[in-house]
Formats: structure tokens, C-alpha cells, sequence
């Protein structure tokens, strides 16, 4: 008998360069987040910026409506969940594109998608972060959380799936070895991204407090990261008609883009850029 032994699609995939494009990845997840979502919305309604950071954009809300403040709080999460949907019609649409792009298009939909999705539940059950003065005031107060946790629940688990069925068209259709191949392109990014996320807020200069938050909402925000790829192994998850194998080669442009905005990400941005 000759047994022909299958092609170890995984070794395809440099892990450095992974690691590099989650970088990129988070980082732009959390700017955009801060600066487009926050400090766009601080600007839309009139207010005065003061201080952004990689973990907080602080303004000076005098003399701006309630409704106003609710909005500024509520537009990091819009941000990113159009930020999500956007990048998520890219990666369907971006067959002809290289590997390295087609996942960075991919994890930044996942990141985008489940931060924002995440977030009210994460508000809604810790009664900390932007949602808590999204529904400030609204009564009664545990319909409000509930309402924040229960609809937090269903979307962030749509989110993940979705997420899933996306990537599941790109790692082959071994049971096996696309399982390892998911593993990698998940769990490797959610623990590169989340540390770079949580070392960004190292140097802020409110509170250490906030160190723990910004961790929190990058390790918990993102933490399908760590058991979608799980969900292959049941039957309900079969690979998709159309499948094709992702490589990703080592790529010094991402490696060298990643150098780049963790510095930026944390030594700029973690001190916070004042206004």
C-alpha cells in the first residue's frame, strides 16, 4: 500500500506575519473606536475635544443635551460596526486579492464586529464603559441592562458565527487540517492583538484602572477569537461549497507597518494626544 501523505496547508501560513496583520488589525479597530467613532461624534454635536488616548477620548461636554452625550458614547460602537459590515463586503469581494490582504480584511471584520457587539453586553453586565451613558438615566435601571446584555448576547454570537462561516471558505476541507488552520489564524491573532491593546494603555496618564479596562475589553471583546475555530468540529459547520486554502508567506510590509503603529500606539496615543 502507498500511502500519500497530505500537505500541511498550515505551514503555508508564516505566524510572524499573522501576528504582524493582528497588530495592525486592533490597532486600527481602537482608533477608529476613539478618534472616528468618539471624537467624530464629539465634533458632529458641537462639543470640544480635550484628549485622546488608546484608551479613553475625553471632551468637554457643557452645554451639550443629554441626548448628545448618549450619542457621543453610543459612536465608537457604531464606528466599528459599520467598520465590521464594510470590510466584511470587501473580504466576499476580494477572491483575486493575496492572502495576507484577504485575512487582514477578514480579522478586521471579526475584530470590528465583536467589539461592537460585545460592548453592550460588556456595559450592560459589568455596568461600566460607553453604554452605561448610552442608557444613563433611562428607568428602570435593570430592563436597561438586561436589555443591553440580552441583545449584547445574540448579536455577538451572530457575529461569531458569521465570522466563522466567512473564514471556513478560505482553509481547505480536511477536518483536520482545517481546524489547525483556523486555530491559527484565530487564537494566535486574539492573543497578539489583545496584548498590543492592553500595553497601549500602560502609559496613560488618568488611571492604572484603566489599563485593566482597556484589557478587559480587548481580551473579553474579542474572545470568540478564542473558541469559534472550536465550532468546526461540530457537524452544524461543514465546509461551504466554495473553498479555497489561504497562504500567507512571510511579508516584511506588514511586519514593518505593525513596528510602526505599536510605537505609535503606544508611546503617541498611550500618553495621550492632547487638544
Amino acid at each position: 500500500m502507498v500511502r500519500t501523505k497530505k500537505p500541511d496547508t498550515s505551514a503555508t501560513i508564516d505566524g510572524l506575519t499573522v501576528v504582524s496583520i493582528a497588530v495592525v488589525a486592533y490597532i486600527l479597530q481602537n482608533v477608529l473606536h476613539e478618534a472616528v467613532g468618539h471624537g467624530g461624534g464629539c465634533l458632529l454635536v458641537g462639543g470640544e475635544p480635550s484628549a485622546l488616548s488608546t484608551a479613553y477620548f475625553d471632551w468637554d461636554s457643557q452645554g451639550v443635551s443629554v441626548d448628545a452625550r448618549r450619542w457621543v458614547a453610543a459612536a465608537g460602537t457604531l464606528v466599528n460596526l459599520l467598520v465590521g459590515l464594510f470590510c466584511w463586503w470587501c473580504f466576499r469581494r476580494s477572491r483575486s486579492a493575496s492572502g495576507a490582504t484577504r485575512y487582514f480584511l477578514w480579522l478586521s471584520m471579526a475584530t470590528n464586529l465583536l467589539t461592537a457587539t460585545g460592548y453592550p453586553l460588556f456595559s450592560g453586565a459589568l455596568s461600566v464603559g460607553d453604554w452605561v451613558t448610552v442608557v444613563e438615566g433611562l428607568k428602570p435601571v435593570w430592563v436597561w441592562r438586561g436589555v443591553l446584555i440580552c441583545t449584547g448576547l445574540l448579536f455577538y454570537w451572530f457575529a461569531a458565527v458569521s465570522a466563522l462561516r466567512e473564514l471556513a471558505t478560505v482553509i481547505g476541507r480536511d477536518k483536520l487540517e482545517r481546524l489547525r488552520v483556523a486555530l491559527k489564524l484565530t487564537v494566535l491573532p486574539y492573543l497578539a492583538g489583545s496584548v498590543i491593546a492592553t500595553i497601549g494603555a500602560v502609559l496613560n496618564p488618568i488611571s492604572p484602572i484603566l489599563i485593566v479596562t482597556s484589557a478587559a475589553a480587548a481580551f473579553g471583546g474579542t474572545s470568540a477569537l478564542a473558541w469559534m475555530a472550536q465550532l468546526l468540529k461540530d457537524e452544524k459547520f461543514p465546509p461551504p461549497d466554495a473553498v479555497s486554502e489561504i497562504a500567507i508567506p512571510r511579508n516584511w510590509g506588514w511586519l514593518g507597518a505593525a513596528l510602526v503603529l505599536a510605537l505609535l500606539h503606544i508611546f503617541v496615543l498611550g500618553p495621550s494626544v492632547q487638544f
